[in-house]
C-alpha cells in the first residue's frame, strides 16, 4: 500500500503541472488573438482570463485594470497568486523533490529543469510568448516522460487523477466564462464573435480537431465538443472517464460500482455526460450545468483527499 504522503504528492504534481500548462495556453492564445484583431471589435480580453483562474478578487485587490502587462505578471509569475504559472511549477517541483525515490530520475530532471529554465526567464523579463511557449513545451515533455518512464502502479493512477481532474475543471470554467461573455453578454460583430470562439478552441488545443468535424464555428458545437466528445483529450467527458478509471484502479472496484464518494460523484457525472445531449443541457441552462460541474470537480478533489490522504481539506 502506498503511503498517503506519496500519493498526495503525486496527485498534486499532476494538478500543478496541468494548471501551469492550462494557464500558459490561455495567456498565449489571448495575446495572439488580440494582436490579430482591432481592439474596438475583439472582445475576448484579459479580465475573463483572470476569472477563468478563479482569482479575480485577489487580482483586483492588487491591480486597477486587467491588461496584457498586469495579467501576465499576475498569472505568469506573481508570488502573491498561488495559482500563477511559476508558483505551480515551484510547488510541483517541491512535491517531486520530496518523493524522488518514488519517481523516475528522468521525471525529476524534467520538472527540475523546467523550474530552473522558467526562473531564468522570469529574472530576464522574457516576453509573454517565449515564457508561455516554454511552459507548454514543458507540459508536453512532462506527459511524455510520465508515459515513458513510470510504472502503471498506484502512483501512476494518483498522478493521472490529478491531471484529469484539473483538466476537467479548467475546460468547464473556460467554456462557462467565455460562453457567458460571447453569447449571453453584450452583442458584438459576428466576425469578432467567431474569432473569439476560435480562441476558446485554441485555448484547449481543440481548434484543428473542430475544423475537421465542422465547417463553421457555432457555439453549440463548441460546447458539445468540449463537454461531451469522448475522443478529444481535453473534453470534460474524456477526462472524467480517465479519472474514473484511475479511481477504480486504486480502490479495486469494478466498473458500474463505487467504493467511496469520489467514485460515486465521478461515475454519476460521467454517465450524465455520456447520455445527455447538448440540446438537453442547453434547454436546462448551460451556465447552471457548468457551475454545477465545476462544483462537482472541487468536491471530487476534496473526497479524494479525504479518502486517501488522511487530513482535513483546507478551503
Amino acid at each position: 500500500m502506498m503511503l498517503s504522503r506519496i500519493a498526495d504528492s503525486l496527485f498534486w504534481i499532476g494538478r500543478y503541472m496541468e494548471r501551469a500548462d492550462n494557464t500558459a495556453r490561455i495567456l498565449d492564445v489571448n495575446y495572439h488573438m488580440l494582436l490579430e484583431q482591432p481592439p474596438d471589435t475583439y472582445k475576448l480580453r484579459w479580465d475573463p482570463l483572470v476569472a477563468i483562474t478563479g482569482e479575480r478578487s485577489r487580482f483586483y485587490h492588487r491591480y486597477d485594470e486587467a491588461n496584457a502587462d498586469t495579467a501576465f505578471e499576475f498569472l505568469g509569475f506573481s508570488e502573491e497568486n498561488p495559482n500563477s504559472i511559476s508558483q505551480c511549477i515551484i510547488r510541483a517541483r517541491e512535491n517531486a523533490r520530496t518523493i524522488r525515490d518514488r519517481i523516475s530520475r528522468e521525471l525529476w530532471e524534467d520538472i527540475n529543469g523546467l523550474y530552473h529554465k522558467l526562473s531564468k526567464m522570469v529574472n530576464g523579463e522574457e516576453s509573454l510568448t517565449r515564457f508561455c511557449d516554454a511552459v507548454k513545451r514543458g507540459g508536453h515533455r512532462f506527459h511524455g516522460v510520465c508515459d515513458a518512464t513510470l510504472a502503471r502502479d498506484e502512483g501512476w493512477h494518483f498522478l493521472q487523477m490529478g491531471m484529469a481532474l484539473e483538466r476537467s475543471e479548467m475546460t468547464a470554467r473556460i467554456l462557462d466564462v467565455h460562453y457567458h461573455q460571447l453569447v449571453e453578454g453584450p452583442q458584438i460583430l459576428n466576425e469578432a464573435r467567431s474569432h473569439a470562439w476560435v480562441a476558446v478552441l485554441k485555448s484547449v488545443a481543440a481548434y484543428e480537431f473542430y475544423k475537421r468535424l465542422y465547417t463553421h464555428i457555432e457555439p453549440t458545437r463548441v460546447a458539445e465538443l468540449l463537454l461531451l466528445d469522448a475522443r478529444h483529450p481535453r473534453s470534460v467527458r474524456f477526462n472524467l472517464g480517465a479519472l474514473q478509471s484511475s479511481l477504480h484502479a486504486v480502490s479495486g472496484s469494478i466498473p458500474g460500482t463505487f467504493n467511496n464518494e469520489a467514485e460515486r460523484l465521478t461515475g454519476r457525472t460521467f454517465e450524465r455526460l455520456t447520455y445527455d445531449s447538448i440540446e438537453e443541457i442547453f434547454n436546462a441552462g448551460l451556465h447552471n450545468f457548468l457551475t454545477e460541474l465545476q462544483g462537482t470537480c472541487r468536491t471530487i478533489g476534496e473526497e479524494v483527499t479525504r479518502t486517501y490522504f488522511y487530513y482535513a481539506v483546507v478551503a
